[in-house]
């Protein structure tokens, strides 16, 4: 073998080697990327053309490079392969806002990469046939290395999740009292509690370990050991991330983000899991007022759409805080700080106490976000003060445990239950080898703090989905029905682990995401309103369903999205969305479209986007939409320049035009053209 290739394969075993190191990676990892690549290279040896040998070696050598990059920054940020919260964080708000804390980790992985195809190429310049048998060899190799790859394993097996279709008797086989499940309560005792709950950004139960970290959260600990706490509450599947762990907490169901939209695009329907009975819904119907308040956009991974979905009157965020900066620099790049945040919450407090109804006031924190983490100025730094996270988290043990003083040195203590949880496990942060280090499995932080200060130690095993219920019946209510995979801890293991198992319930993770999946009212047909456009609120309203086009669901620019409707029956059937133009080439609209040329399409995307099905003249950044079956020459479509409307009777006539093959091949033509491809005769 060239040097060259030896010095390349170096470079590819590079990023899963620090993966095994630095994280919990499968060790055959290395292996699995040192057998695939030999394999390449000699298979790739014998194309004769110079040019046509690295190129080709290149591309397909890029592509397992990227993909075994990205299992690598899974690994490293949460600790564990391809999953939903990975997929989730693939979007371009999410990527630009957290970039800063990850360069060293990005710049570590391009280097790697240019090494490794620059030496390949080296290795490749010459042209060294083989024998067809060791050709033969190459090709086993290849596959044998992919077969045994811990990404290529982790992906598959994702995408066979996303892709399960099942019908509803299957779907509920395993979880009967699931079907047609809608849970109510009852309340039992002579007084309603109002309702504090923080959610404790990335505060995982490991951070309390005096042994890992003396002092780090003083105050909390000597709170929670006056509270009812939770010490057994691992993570569930979908909830590994801020909106799928507020989901998973207060609906009992994990968060599908694999609908019929992109996974990252779930804000553009109307309502955000309708078919689900959450806490919000339940409190709402029994009287209660229901407020939130965050210190990032509340739109932000649509944590506005899911709670005002689920009985929230008030949803304020960055947005609606902000004005009350003293300085308006004193921000994060996710939003205000802890202590802004807090400030607000005792006044919000105070005057919700002053109403006549019970209330649930919930609190996300932030500081404590991400690899490093933004302490707020007014906390003290921890006593080891270089680490940054753990000033962020000695802060929230600071600012948290006041907010929760001032409550209990109020006049309205005695009328309120104060609740802590942590949204999620911590992900990579600059503590990950310490919180990894400790012998202690790691679980999320659940105590609940009554008036009367109640000390006691539930060590019941259980979930996020079990966090409701036990809120539930610890305030006094009797929950009729199943409500969703939870069940109240006071009165033993959750549902889950109860019905199959501690460590046996993540082998039905994919029936358990298929039941979430099926939360999502997916039934928009095609009615006598057509289909309206309001370009002031970025709103396309369809058979009476709202959706909404701004990108990522709270930037005020339109995403690109392709509906496409059965011409016969007019129902939705598949939504494309490329917020921001994520994953959107100049082919990508048109290939859809000439794939489904029988279909009824609406497309609003730029012109540049649309090469076949819009005039080209117009200028390429021009929004236009574009309405019709895609194989015929009578369509509706132009430029978008205000409000328009396609009404019914228009609709009709386009779902029953001709299919013209001289139509189809001309838009394959002109699309080719566009992408400087030759089209087939």
């Amino acid at each position: 073998m060239h040097i060259y290739s030896l010095i390349g394969l170096c470079f590819s075993i590079l990023i899963p080697t620090a993966g095994i190191i630095l994280t919990d990676a499968p060790f055959i990892w290395p292996i699995s990327v040192l057998l695939y690549n030999i394999g390449l290279i000699f298979s790739f040896a014998n194309i004769p053309q110079r040019w046509a040998r690295i190129i080709s070696y290149n591309l397909v050598s890029a592509t397992f490079f990227i993909i075994e990059a990205s299992f690598f920054l899974s690994f490293y940020v949460q600790n564990s392969g391809f999953n939903e919260a990975f997929f989730y964080h693939l979007r371009p708000d999410l990527l630009y806002a957290g970039l800063s804390e990850h360069l060293t980790s990005l710049s570590m992985i391009v280097a790697c990469m240019f090494g490794f195809l620059i030496m390949s190429s080296f290795s490749l310049k010459e042209n060294r046939p083989l024998q067809s048998w060791i050709q033969t060899v190459s090709i086993i190799v290849v596959f044998l290395g992919l077969f045994i790859s811990p990404p290529a394993k982790d992906l598959v097996l994702f995408f066979e999740n996303r892709s399960l279709a099942t019908e509803d008797g299957a779907l509920f086989e395993d979880f009967p009292e699931l079907q047609g499940s809608s849970a109510k309560i009852e309340f039992s005792l002579s007084k309603r509690l109002n309702i504090v709950l923080i959610y404790a950004e990335s505060l995982e139960q490991s951070f309390f370990d005096e042994k890992l970290f003396p002092n780090l959260l003083t105050n909390l600990k000597k709170v929670k050991e006056k509270s009812i706490n939770f010490s057994n509450v691992d993570q569930g599947t979908g909830a590994g991330w801020t909106i799928g762990g507020i989901v998973a907490s207060q609906c009992a169901y994990p968060l599908a983000v694999e609908h019929e939209v992109d996974p990252n695009d779930l804000n553009i329907f109307d309502k955000f899991l309708p078919k689900a009975t959450c806490l919000g819904d339940l409190l709402e119907k029994d009287g209660y007022h229901l407020s939130f308040l965050g210190g990032a956009d509340a739109r932000f991974g649509g944590k506005e759409k899911f709670l005002r979905s689920h009985g929230y009157e008030e949803v304020l965020g960055f947005n609606d805080l902000k004005s009350r900066l003293v300085d308006d620099t004193y921000v994060t790049p996710w939003g205000l700080f802890d202590d802004t945040l807090f400030d607000y919450a005792i006044e919000k407090f105070v005057a919700l106490n002053n109403e006549k109804s019970p209330f649930l006031l919930t609190l996300l924190t932030l500081d404590s976000h991400g690899f490093e983490g933004y302490k707020s100025k007014s906390c003290e730094n921890y006593q080891l003060g270089e680490n940054s996270i753990l000033n962020s988290i000695h802060c929230s043990d600071q600012l948290v445990s006041k907010f929760i003083e001032q409550i209990r040195s109020s006049a309205y203590s005695e009328n309120t239950l104060i609740i802590v949880v942590s949204d999620h496990l911590a992900m990579r942060n600059k503590a990950s080898s310490l919180l990894e280090s400790s012998i202690k499995p790691r679980r999320l932080t659940f105590f609940i703090n009554t008036p009367e200060q109640r000390s006691e130690e539930n060590s019941n095993p259980g979930l996020h989905y079990d966090i409701a219920p036990t809120i539930l019946d610890i305030i006094g209510y009797d929950i009729d029905g199943q409500m969703g995979f939870g069940k109240p801890l006071a009165l033993g293991s959750g549902y889950l682990p109860g019905k199959l198992g501690q460590d046996k319930w993540q082998k039905h993770s994919t029936k358990i995401m298929a039941i979430g999946n099926d939360l999502w009212d997916d039934e928009v047909v095609l009615d006598g309103n057509g289909i309206d456009f309001l370009s002031s609120m970025l709103f396309l309203t369809i058979g009476g369903r709202e959706f909404d086009l701004k990108a990522g669901g709270f930037i005020d620019v339109p995403s690109t999205i392709l509906f496409l409707f059965d011409n016969s029956t007019l129902a939705l059937e598949k939504i494309y969305t490329f917020p921001l133009e994520q994953g959107l080439s100049r082919e990508t609209l048109g290939e859809i479209l000439l794939q489904n040329k029988t279909k009824l399409a609406m497309v609003i995307s730029r012109s540049k986007y649309l090469a076949g099905f819009s005039d080209q003249h117009l200028n390429p950044d021009q929004w236009i939409f574009f309405f019709g079956r895609p194989g015929s020459d009578y369509v509706s479509g132009g430029p978008i320049t205000g409000d328009f409307l396609i009404p019914f009777d228009l609709i009709k006539k386009l779902s029953h035009s001709k299919i013209d093959d001289r139509v189809v091949r001309e838009r394959r033509r002109l699309l080719d053209d566009f992408s400087g491809k030759k089209t087939k005769k």
